[in-house]
């Protein structure tokens, strides 16, 4: 499977691990490569949007040179030495589209179930009952997280509404969409399922999401902007024009608590937001029709015309990253704040104003604002610079017309390595309902080497003559680190929430004594990576996750985390259960005891040259045991091997001919495994006696690969015995055909007709499986969908069912039980019965 998006930031590094050996080389280099979420999310960035291009005749690599922008800072994560050029520009509809298309494919589908019956694909719809469905596998919940306490975790939350009385709670997740709770977190049901019951309906397609409110007086009325604002200056330093959001598809709202939703459209002559990213949602407390949200693109007011329909009109461009709304004996005020500019104010969302004087005006980056809802005479600025770091916490009172600092702010943004913060991506502020005096700062970490939790503090904040300052006390230690918002339940000053990316924490008592406690049973919305599974017992799996370690489940959606880090591939010893590898940051760490626990792990070591190394051991296989204990990982250019799963490693290594990283590793047999890389090249790797020797392949003479791209994943074409054929899946946009078949001379795209309705769509594919009872039967996990075939490629459809539209990474069937298994980035594990 393809190496994804992880970061390498380690939080709750697997310091416990023993016995830690380095596989040191002198050949292989290490990719220099960003802290903090840049670390994951631009290698995200990069194998979605690379260039799949037409080869060169001479079939090696050649890139078309991209003029690259005075101050760009982007280099390739994925091909060293390389910047822009190795990426395709993408139009702001990128996503729209294809999700559009891929709904019209299902209707299709569905529309013709009795064919795709007979065909052995089952129709687009949820739970269809007496049907064949996808079944969540977890984790709805990962125990033993990463923050003191070790509480349980869930994905990554940058949005929260909460009704008064602090029952009803909403929860907007950055891939898994809308989820609900009714009795205060205590449990939680996710809202953005059932779209297939209605799939020309596309306002719910898109599941991720940057920011939500609702009308506290009808706490059904929901308001959700798609595209996700807290990740926009990740994708903004890296790609010329290409998108500033992931999957955004605009504004979307429900009237019934998120039973059903409805898009609504941008006004004609306003920039249209499917593509666009959302920081904030502000509703006027006087008027739930009129809301103000801030985007990447601007500041947008929500109009309803006298037909009833809602438009989103752009009232002031550029980025901006908060707003929010405060109305005092019925009058309401929005307020604003402008990356890289000023704090503005509002009194209809229509025309706005700068606030006050005195407001810094340079090296501004990134703003929060905040206000009692009923006192917009007190406004609060918590400001980063352009380098991430603290630039300063600001107060403006109504009666003195300026902007005051506020001296001794704390560490809430640590500095890097490299002098730099993350305030671009975490920065929140609240204010306490009651006292105007007392503010909530979240940033990203607080330096506690062993967990590295979240960084939350309550800030006292007096006056001396006409001075501010304020004492900050540390709360945040038991919430999970990268604090992107930060919520009281309305008038409520002991009811203080957080969204970050280990989910939903609530402290009961943030004046005082209380910690965070997580909220997160049935939050399912955490980035599921690679999962490794037990031969014989399917209810044993072990889950690399972005952010939250390897989690570990038995037979039920809640899973317990093992191993810290930001997991990648895992592998369970088929032979001997007990053994078990999973990849961290950089490391291999191997298991004994099945990996039952944070003590349970030895560590070594391997240069680290991209996010998530692939690792793989030969298909399941009882007649010949010995081949259980084989291991593959790719690392830069070379295979590293192992003959005793992982309990030490050949010092020999196959340093392949490439300048290019290895991306994807696929055992044929004990004694033949193939390898791609991110330049596009295949390798078909053969143990001859003691040694491997390599042929690389996508330049077979008789008939070369003619696409060029980074190579996600790679499956054995079982109806070959010879194990001389095989399927590869590309990764980026730039062609549909993102499914090649080699039959061991010559290369034939297998990805559908040209123009049909029964092809693939042009988005990144990055997982496949090949059935080997019935090897005509080709699965591919893609970033829209799990798609299907029966006729080796000539045709595909979606193979839906229930499963949620967060990106597939990982696809696997169950060597023992028929279970079509696939890891989504966003909404956990799900399997299907073949």
């Amino acid at each position: 499977m393809a190496n994804k998006k992880t970061t390498n930031k380690g939080k709750r590094t697997p310091a416990k691990a023993k016995n830690v050996a380095t596989v040191a080389t002198g050949k292989r280099r290490e990719t220099p490569r960003e802290r903090g979420p840049r670390g994951w999310f631009l290698p995200v960035v990069e194998s979605v949007y690379t260039d799949l291009r037409p080869r060169t005749v001479d079939g090696e690599r050649s890139l078309t040179t991209t003029a690259v922008p005075a101050g760009s800072t982007y280099r390739s994560m994925l091909q060293p030495g390389l910047g822009e050029e190795v990426l395709r520009p993408a139009h702001q509809n990128f996503w729209m589209d294809r999700l559009t298309e891929f709904k019209r494919r299902k209707t299709q589908v569905a529309a013709r179930v009795p064919a795709a019956a007979a065909r052995g694909l089952a129709p687009p719809a949820p739970s269809v009952p007496g049907g064949i469905n996808w079944a969540p596998l977890g984790p709805s919940v990962v125990l033993n997280g990463q923050a003191e306490g070790e509480p349980p975790v869930a994905g990554r939350i940058p949005g929260i509404a909460v009704a008064p009385g602090g029952m009803i709670v909403y929860a907007a997740s950055a891939n898994g969409g809308v989820f609900r709770s009714d009795d205060g977190g205590v449990t939680w049901k996710s809202l953005m399922d059932a779209f297939d019951l209605a799939p020309t309906n596309f306002a719910s397609t898109s599941l991720a999401c940057g920011a939500i409110a609702i009308d506290r007086n009808d706490p059904q009325r929901v308001y959700v902007g798609t595209g996700e604002g807290d990740t926009y200056s990740l994708f903004k330093s890296r790609i010329v024009n290409a998108l500033p959001a992931y999957r955004g598809v605009g504004p979307i709202r429900s009237d019934d608590g998120g039973a059903t939703w409805i898009s609504e459209p941008a006004a004609s002559g306003s920039t249209d937001l499917a593509g666009k990213a959302f920081f904030a949602l502000a509703v006027d407390p006087a008027n739930r029709e009129n809301v103000v949200g801030a985007t990447s693109e601007g500041l947008y007011q929500r109009v309803v015309d006298g037909t009833g329909n809602a438009h989103w009109f752009l009232r002031r461009s550029g980025v901006h990253s908060s707003v929010i709304a405060a109305s005092n004996n019925g009058v309401t005020k929005f307020f604003a704040g402008q990356w890289g500019g000023q704090v503005l104010e509002s009194s209809d969302g229509n025309s706005w104003t700068v606030v006050g004087t005195g407001f810094p005006n340079g090296n501004v980056g990134r703003i929060e604002v905040a206000a009692q809802i009923g006192n917009p005479d007190v406004v609060y600025a918590f400001v980063a610079d352009t380098n991430g770091l603290v630039l300063g916490v600001y107060r403006f009172d109504a009666g003195a017309g300026q902007w005051s600092p506020i001296a001794n702010p704390p560490d809430v943004l640590p500095k890097d390595d490299n002098g730099n913060s993350q305030g671009d991506y975490d920065l929140a502020l609240a204010i306490d309902p009651n006292n105007p005096d007392l503010i909530y700062l979240g940033g990203s970490y607080f330096n506690d080497p062993q967990y590295w939790p979240g960084s939350i503090w309550r800030c006292q904040v007096t006056k001396n003559g006409s001075a501010y300052q304020m004492t900050a006390t540390s709360i945040g230690v038991n919430a999970h680190a990268d604090v992107h918002t930060l919520v009281h339940s309305p008038g409520d000053s002991n009811s203080l929430w957080v969204g970050c990316d280990g989910g939903l924490f609530l402290n009961r008592d943030p004046q005082g004594t209380g910690i965070f406690k997580a909220c997160n049973n049935g939050l399912s919305c955490l980035c599921s990576n690679f999962f490794g599974q037990h031969p014989t017992d399917p209810g044993v799996l072990f889950c690399g996750l972005q952010d939250n370690g390897t989690a570990r489940g038995a037979s039920g959606g809640i899973w317990k985390s093992v191993n810290g880090g930001d997991g990648g591939y895992c592998l369970i010893n088929w032979s001997d259960p007990l053994q078990v590898l999973v990849f961290a940051n950089g490391s291999v760490y191997r298991a004994t005891d099945g990996g039952q626990g944070h003590d349970s792990w030895t560590e070594t070591k391997f240069p680290w040259a991209t996010m998530t190394e692939p690792m793989a051991s030969p298909p399941y296989n009882p007649a010949n045991a010995s081949e259980a204990s084989l291991v593959a990982l790719g690392s830069g250019r070379s295979v590293h091997f192992s003959t005793d799963f992982g309990a030490s490693w050949l010092t020999d290594t196959l340093d392949l001919p490439t300048q290019a990283s290895i991306f994807a590793i696929t055992f044929a047999s004990g004694t033949r495994l193939y390898v791609g890389t991110t330049g596009g090249e295949v390798f078909r790797v053969d143990k001859a006696g003691n040694s491997w020797q390599q042929q690389r392949v996508d330049n077979a003479f008789a008939g070369a690969l003619p696409l060029q791209g980074l190579i996600c994943d790679i499956a054995i074409d079982w109806a070959d015995p010879s194990t001389n054929s095989i399927y590869i899946a590309f990764g980026g946009t730039g062609d549909y055909r993102h499914v090649w078949h080699f039959d061991g001379t010559a290369w034939e795209q297998r990805s559908g007709p040209a123009g049909g309705s029964t092809n693939l769509l042009d988005v990144e594919h990055n997982a496949m499986v090949v059935d080997c009872l019935a090897p005509t039967n080709v699965y591919v996990g893609a970033d829209i969908g799990v798609w299907h075939t029966s006729d080796k490629g000539q045709n595909w459809a979606p193979l839906s069912n229930g499963l949620p539209e967060a990106p597939v990474f990982d696809l696997q069937i169950h060597p023992t039980k028929r279970l079509l298994r696939a890891s989504t980035h966003g909404r956990g594990l799900y399997e299907f019965p073949l």
